[in-house]
């Protein structure tokens, strides 16, 4: 469960006349994703904490994927533990380098409606067509792990082109307008992913974390694990049943 920093002389003391010297000693930021000083607070504390020890421990680690993509100080560190960035999720903005996204969420075109102006679509009518517009519906809602909220703020991509989700995303189905994409039945949209918008992406857009996103990815999605060879990024793609 760790130490706390003001205890570390009493524990660096109690293990060494234990004849019990560390291997490992570490710290996890808990905010290196917010821009305050909190991060270099926590790192003076560890450093401190490091300084009482007559030998440094074997591998001394500090950084989260938030702390690799911004960078940390001092060291040198012997290792660093990536936890969402190998999800291709980046969590610091402005980073020299940004993760390859691995996840892609698809899911077929399940029908094909023609829409006159000013009919709505889906619960709570929160989006009225404008003009004649061609609706799309796929088999993906929130039972899949696809936002509610994703209605209205966030966009999918059919043959290469973006398009809006609109309306409220239902349980099983949400709607796309199409009007200026040439696409059928059984086509395939990708929710996020390759070549579209990222976890990060429906996150900002949906007002929730990426981790939240990633986790909730149900189970009634197909899974395919796909081995691109080592030019590129592997990822592992979920269509939606």
């Amino acid at each position: 469960m760790g130490r706390r920093h003001r205890d570390h002389a009493t524990a660096i003391g109690a293990a060494l006349a234990a004849g019990d010297a560390p291997a490992s000693v570490f710290t996890h930021f808990h905010s290196a994703d917010v821009p305050d000083d909190t991060m270099a607070g926590q790192l003076a504390r560890f450093t401190q904490v490091l300084a009482g020890f007559d030998e440094r421990p074997a591998c001394v680690h500090v950084a989260n994927s938030a702390a690799i993509l911004r960078g940390v100080p001092g060291g040198p560190w012997d290792a660093a533990r990536p936890g969402i960035a190998l999800y291709g999720v980046s969590t610091w903005p402005g980073s020299d380098w940004t993760p390859a996204p691995v996840a892609t969420l698809t899911a077929p075109i399940v029908a094909l409606r023609d829409i006159p102006a000013g009919e709505s679509v889906s619960y709570l009518a929160t989006w009225r067509a404008a003009s004649t517009r061609r609706i799309a519906t796929v088999a993906c809602g929130y039972a899949d792990g696809l936002p509610r909220t994703a209605g209205n703020t966030h966009v999918a991509r059919v043959h290469d082109a973006s398009v809006p989700i609109v309306g409220v995303v239902t349980m099983d189905m949400a709607m796309l307008d199409v009007t200026d994409v040439p696409c059928e039945v059984g086509d395939e949209a990708t929710i996020i992913g390759w070549g579209g918008a990222t976890v990060a992406d429906l996150a900002r857009a949906t007002g929730r974390s990426p981790y939240e996103l990633l986790t909730g990815l149900r189970p009634r999605g197909v899974r395919v694990s796909v081995d691109t060879g080592p030019a590129r990024a592997p990822r592992l793609a979920g269509a939606s049943a």
